[in-house]
């Protein structure tokens, strides 16, 4: 078995998220001896460009799918998507830590999707129009963290204007590209109230994810 682990954190082991996702990946080595995790922090690793060059060739790409089913080759910018595509395709599960960023995902998280999210590839549209995944029978395991305590939805004035986007939006992209296993752990408030409260919050992350990476 080979998993994933997508981190979105800048913070390294002072990361909630990524403390949690760490307790995770042990369990479920200790239980899985022979699994290999692949590693991307989206901050560190340096995401491939997508620019005017890649957009060009996404085109292309589109173009060459509709007149022959067959999409464009590696070259460029285009190759950096190409490589991240086979290494998410090569994992039979994805794990996923990030911090909440204004409501959302951090940047490079969003960088990662954009790059992988490619017609043909990822996904593909059915004669109704309609989305199709083409990432099926992959587990997502979600681990997430909040200084405040968030709910989906729009926002409502007696929440603060406190709308979960992050959770949403990652569950929204895995359902797209046809993941239908999708798990979650969430750390929150881990600053709204304090110290003391965080930590008990994450330590109730931690239990909770060394059962869940044990079962994974």
């Amino acid at each position: 078995m080979k998993i994933l682990s997508i981190e979105a954190s800048p913070r390294g082991d002072k990361s909630n998220s990524s403390r949690v996702a760490q307790a995770f990946l042990e369990a479920c080595t200790e239980a899985n001896p022979d699994v290999e995790i692949d590693r991307l922090n989206v901050f560190d690793d340096g995401l491939p460009a997508f620019g005017r060059e890649g957009a060009s060739q996404k085109m292309a790409h589109i173009a060459r799918l509709m007149e022959s089913g067959q999409g464009l080759e590696a070259a460029g910018e285009w190759s950096g998507v190409l490589d991240h595509i086979q290494r998410l395709k090569s994992a039979d599960k994805v794990v996923i830590s990030s911090a909440m960023w204004n409501f959302s995902i951090p940047y490079p998280l969003k960088h990662y999707i954009d790059l992988v999210c490619q017609p043909g590839l990822t996904f593909g549209v059915n004669p109704q129009g309609e989305y199709v995944g083409m990432l099926k029978g992959k587990s997502l395991q979600l681990i997430l963290s909040r200084g405040s305590e968030y709910r989906p939805g729009f926002p409502r004035q007696e929440d603060g204007i406190k709308t979960d986007y992050q959770s949403a939006y990652l569950r929204h992209i895995a359902a797209f590209l046809g993941f239908e296993d999708v798990r979650e752990i969430i750390l929150q408030p881990m600053d709204a109230k304090g110290p003391a409260h965080a930590a008990t919050v994450l330590e109730q992350a931690l239990q909770a994810a060394r059962a869940a990476g044990a079962a994974f």
